[in-house]
């Protein structure tokens, strides 16, 4: 995505508020009450990979998808430097969501930090749909957030939003 070209190298700096471990524990409580302990999980949009090792660090076998190449640089640069060495490989793949290709099935599928919402047509949310049904284990699990159409017009509407930092 051209847009995250050059966003990508400040990308983490500007989302240092969102709560990256509490979100991964949400999830993990999720997925357990659908008896998901283990297994592998596919993020749609996963940038530069936080979410994605925060559930692989509680045991899943975790594929981070983005149609980004240079935030998938990032995250695969951060898992490197990652500590302990023990942590499970992540497999990354530049892919876009309305397009992607497995080797096989998942046992969950989720999608965070409104990246569902760069669908802008209601045939391409369809078709994420559709590869996501295609994908899952049965029985699996799709989660996935999305900001509103109220939400942009009347929440968001007028508001400037900018940070001033070095």
């Amino acid at each position: 995505m051209e847009a995250y070209s050059c966003f990508a190298q400040v990308y983490d700096l500007f989302m240092d508020n969102v709560p990256y471990k509490e979100w991964g524990e949400r999830i993990k409580e999720i997925l357990t009450s659908y008896g998901i302990r283990d297994g592998i999980l596919l993020e749609l949009g996963c940038g530069t990979g936080k979410l994605t090792r925060e559930l692989a660090a509680f045991g899943y076998d975790m594929i981070g998808l983005d149609h980004s190449i240079e935030m998938l640089g990032i995250a695969r640069e951060q898992e490197d430097m990652a500590a302990g060495g023990a942590r499970k490989e992540i497999l990354y793949l530049f892919q876009d969501m309305r397009e992607f290709e497995l080797y096989g099935t998942v046992r969950a599928i989720y999608s965070a930090c409104d990246s569902m919402n760069y669908l802008l047509a209601e045939e391409e949310l369809l078709q994420v749909f559709r590869l996501v049904n295609n994908y899952l284990d049965p029985g699996g699990v799709f989660l996935f957030d999305m900001n509103t159409p109220y939400q942009y017009a009347e929440v968001l509407k007028d508001g400037t939003f900018a940070e001033n930092r070095e």
